[in-house]
C-alpha cells in the first residue's frame, strides 16, 4: 500500500463517520421534538377534559382563562349553548404556541 492511498481511505472513513453521526443527531433531535409535542398535547387534553367535566357539573357559563403548565402557556376558551329542554352543547378549546385542541360534548340539564 502506498501512503497516499491510506490517507484517502482514512478521509473516506472520517467522511462516512461524520455523515452517520449527523444522521443520528438529526434523528435524536426529531425524537426530542416529538416527545415535547406529545407532552404539550397531553397537557392540553387534560386541561380541556377538566373544563369539560366542570361544565357538565355546572354552572355552564362561557368564559376563558390562561393556564401555565411546565412553562408552556395555554389559552383555554369554553362555551355552552343551552339546549332549551334538549342537550346543551359544550365546547372547550385549548390553544398554545404550537397547536390547539378542541373537545366537544353534550350534557342534559
Amino acid at each position: 500500500m502506498t501512503a497516499g492511498f491510506a490517507l484517502v481511505e482514512a478521509l473516506v472513513a472520517m467522511l462516512l463517520t461524520a455523515i452517520a453521526l449527523g444522521s443520528l443527531s438529526a434523528g435524536a433531535a426529531a425524537g426530542v421534538r416529538a416527545v415535547r409535542d406529545a407532552r404539550e398535547r397531553s397537557a392540553a387534553v387534560v386541561l380541556a377534559t377538566d373544563r369539560l367535566d366542570a361544565l357538565r357539573a355546572g354552572p355552564r357559563d362561557s368564559d376563558s382563562d390562561e393556564v401555565v403548565v411546565a412553562g408552556v402557556r395555554y389559552d383555554r376558551n369554553w362555551r355552552s349553548d343551552d339546549g332549551r329542554g334538549a342537550a346543551a352543547h359544550l365546547s372547550v378549546e385549548v390553544a398554545w404556541e404550537r397547536g390547539h385542541v378542541v373537545l366537544e360534548s353534550e350534557a342534559f340539564p
